[in-house]
C-alpha cells in the first residue's frame, strides 16, 4: 500500500459512500443494475469503515513523543466542526442544549452509541487519546503479533459483553476496532507491497468481500455470536476496495475524489445536519428523487468546502498570533 500518496481521494470514495447511505433514494425495481446501485447504496456504512481505516493507518505515522500536543492537534482538526453541527442541532430543534453538551463531551455516545449524533467524533477522538499507547506498544512487538493479540482480547471482551450486557449501543464503534488494528498493523509495510500483489489481492477481495457482505451485512445483517458482528464481515470488502483504489488513484487523477476528501469531515457532519432536511424541502419542488439528491449534495459540498476554507484561515490566523504576537 502506498496510501500516503492516495489518502484523500479514497476519503472522498468514503463520504461519498456516507452520502449514498443516508440520502440516496433507493430503487425498488428488479433489474440487475437496480440491484447494484441499492446493494452499494444499502452497504455505504462501508464509508464510515473506510474512515476508520485510513485514521488508523495515517495515525501509525504521527508524532505522539508529546501527547497533549498531539491530542490538541487532533481536537483542533475535528473538533470545530462537531462543535459547529451541535449548534446547528439546537437551532433547528434537534437537540436541547443540555443534549448538545452532552454530545460533545461523548458521554451520549458512551449512553448511546450509534444513536448518538454525529457519533463518528467522538468514537474517532477516543481512538486517537489511544493511539500513542498502542504505537509505544507498536514499536516494542512485531506487527503481526501484536495485532493478533489485540483481536484475541477484542474477542474475548465482545463475547463477556455480549453476555453480562443488554445494551450494545457501542458495538457500532467496538466492532470496528478490528478494522482499526488492521490499518495500524498494514501501515508497518506502507509502500512494500507490489503493484501487481495490490491489484491481484484487491479484486480478489472485493469479489469475496461482496459476497460475503450480501449475505451478513446487506438486507440481513449478522447479529451472531455479537451484535453489529456484520461490521467485521465487511472488512475484506473494505480492505478490497482500498486496495484497488490506492493502484487506481497513484496512476490517474481524480478531481472530484479528491475535492471530495478535502472536505470528507464536514460532508460527513453537515449531511447529518442539514442532508435529509434540505432534501425534504427540496423534493416538493424538484418532484424528481435523482435530481433532488443531486441537488442537496451540491448544497452540502458547497457548505463544506466554504467552511473548510473558514476553518483553515482561522487555524492560521491562531498559530501566527501564537507564534509572534505571544
Amino acid at each position: 500500500m502506498e496510501l500516503k500518496k492516495a489518502k484523500q481521494p479514497i476519503m472522498g470514495v468514503a463520504a461519498l459512500f456516507i452520502f449514498l447511505f443516508h440520502l440516496f433514494p433507493v430503487s425498488r425495481g428488479s433489474e440487475a443494475l437496480s440491484s447494484i446501485v441499492r446493494y452499494i447504496v444499502i452497504t455505504g456504512y462501508i464509508g464510515v469503515d473506510i474512515f476508520f481505516f485510513l485514521s488508523a493507518y495515517m495515525s501509525f505515522f504521527s508524532d505522539t513523543s508529546d501527547y497533549f500536543g498531539y491530542v490538541k492537534r487532533k481536537f483542533i482538526h475535528i473538533y470545530p466542526i462537531f462543535i459547529l453541527s451541535c449548534i446547528l442541532y439546537i437551532i433547528i430543534g434537534k437537540l436541547s442544549k443540555t443534549q448538545a453538551l452532552l454530545t460533545v463531551l461523548g458521554v451520549q455516545f458512551i449512553l448511546n452509541g450509534g444513536g448518538s449524533m454525529i457519533w463518528f467524533i467522538p468514537a474517532i477522538m477516543i481512538f486517537y487519546l489511544a493511539v500513542p499507547f498502542y504505537l509505544k506498544l507498536v514499536r516494542k512487538m512485531n506487527n503481526i503479533k501484536l495485532l493478533l493479540i489485540s483481536l484475541t482480547i477484542w474477542i474475548g471482551i465482545m463475547l463477556i459483553l455480549e453476555k453480562f450486557t443488554d445494551n450494545h449501543s457501542l458495538n457500532i464503534f467496538l466492532c470496528r476496532l478490528p478494522i482499526i488494528f488492521l490499518g495500524l498493523c498494514l501501515a508497518g509495510y506502507e509502500g512494500k507491497w507490489k503493484l501487481n500483489i495490490k491489484v491481484y489481492v484487491g479484486i480478489l477481495l472485493i469479489v469475496m468481500g461482496a459476497v460475503l457482505n450480501y449475505n451478513f451485512g446487506y438486507m440481513i445483517k449478522a447479529n451472531f455470536p455479537v451484535s453489529d458482528i456484520f461490521y467485521v464481515t465487511a472488512i475484506p470488502y473494505v480492505i478490497g476496495l482500498v486496495l484497488c483504489s490506492d493502484v487506481l488513484f497513484a496512476r490517474m487523477e481524480f478531481y472530484v475524489f479528491d475535492a471530495l476528501g478535502k472536505v470528507s469531515l464536514e460532508i460527513y457532519c453537515l449531511q447529518m445536519v442539514f442532508g435529509s432536511l434540505i432534501y425534504g424541502r427540496a423534493i416538493h419542488y424538484v418532484n424528481n428523487s435523482l435530481v433532488t439528491f443531486c441537488i442537496v449534495f451540491a448544497i452540502v459540498y458547497i457548505l463544506s468546502r466554504s467552511l473548510n476554507i473558514f476553518f483553515v484561515w482561522t487555524y492560521t490566523i491562531y498559530t501566527f498570533y501564537l507564534k509572534n504576537l505571544l
